[in-house]
């Protein structure tokens, strides 16, 4: 099978312009500069390997490019999650490839598998940049919840060349006791388990699982920008996680920004208002560091 294959594809063309890349030899090719959205496309063998991709138009490889990963837990959930920021970043100028990834399991399918998708992700779109007049590399990565921290793993364990990452409402340290305690009376421990691979039954006052220091995001942080939004009533990942993160950043000299939103849950755009302070800071940060 080929994993490149796009096997289902719809494009709407909605503005139209031209103009031409140098591609050597002193000859020129006209690239295509059209509003374009490509559904369903296939990046790998998982049948829930599929992503959806937007690309503005006049978008060129300078042009900011998202990998946004949807949150659910990594068990459950869907790109359609995420639907209207991908839109809205559009209307934007900003490119974004909204992606479906395989669900963690208590068997085969952890957080390094996960990871290996979104891996093929940025390979796919790298494979296409000559097509689609877009960047190679130099990708920016997001997601809200679950998706926050495969985002941060990702950028911080797997590819150095991601140039910056929104996380949105996501859990970063799991050796946190008070957070544990949180996540196990709140029945999560089989979700936190199959991502992390862990084998064994945590109660209070037990060691921490290396699996789980493993799987925490603080552990790892380099000295890629990072945005934090969370919501300062967050009844599922309490906003203390991200006050973690924002000391292991500040500690390390990583450009950073912390948005708390007043009053905002685990659902941090389910106002209206809301959503439009989250999605005005994300198109701004990734205008001023995802580009060139």
């Amino acid at each position: 099978m080929n994993y490149f294959k796009i096997t289902a594809l719809s494009i709407t063309l909605l503005t139209v312009s031209c103009s031409t890349q140098n591609v050597g030899n002193n000859k020129t090719v006209s690239v295509s500069q059209k509003e374009e959205k490509l559904t369903d496309i296939q990046y790998g063998s998982h049948e829930r390997n599929v992503m959806d991709v937007y690309l503005p138009a006049n978008r060129s490889p300078k042009t900011a490019f998202l990998i946004n990963i949807h949150g659910g837990a990594w068990t459950q959930g869907d790109r359609t999650y995420d639907g209207k920021i991908s839109e809205y970043l559009l209307s934007q100028g900003i490119a974004v490839a909204n992606l479906n990834y395989r669900y963690a399991n208590l068997t085969d399918t952890h957080l390094p598998e996960l990871l290996d998708d979104i891996d093929n992700v940025a390979k796919y779109l790298s494979s296409r940049s000559n097509e689609w007049n877009t960047r190679k590399n130099g990708f920016s990565i997001s997601g809200g919840s679950s998706g926050a921290h495969v985002s941060l793993m990702y950028a911080y364990t797997k590819n150095p060349q991601i140039k910056t990452i929104i996380e949105m409402c996501g859990p970063v340290d799991f050796t946190d006791v008070q957070t544990l305690t949180y996540v196990k009376a709140a029945n999560l421990l089989e979700v936190l388990d199959k991502m992390s691979g862990n084998k064994t039954v945590w109660n209070p006052g037990d060691a921490i699982p290396k699996a789980y220091a493993k799987t925490s995001p603080v552990k790892f942080v380099n000295q890629i920008p990072t945005m934090i939004i969370h919501g300062d009533k967050d009844e599922v990942v309490p906003i203390q996680q991200a006050y973690i993160l924002e000391k292991a950043l500040k500690a390390k000299g990583v450009q950073y920004k912390l948005v708390v939103v007043p009053g905002a849950g685990h659902l941090i755009t389910k106002l209206p208002a809301d959503e439009q302070v989250v999605f005005t800071h994300v198109a701004e940060w990734l205008k001023k560091y995802g580009t060139n």
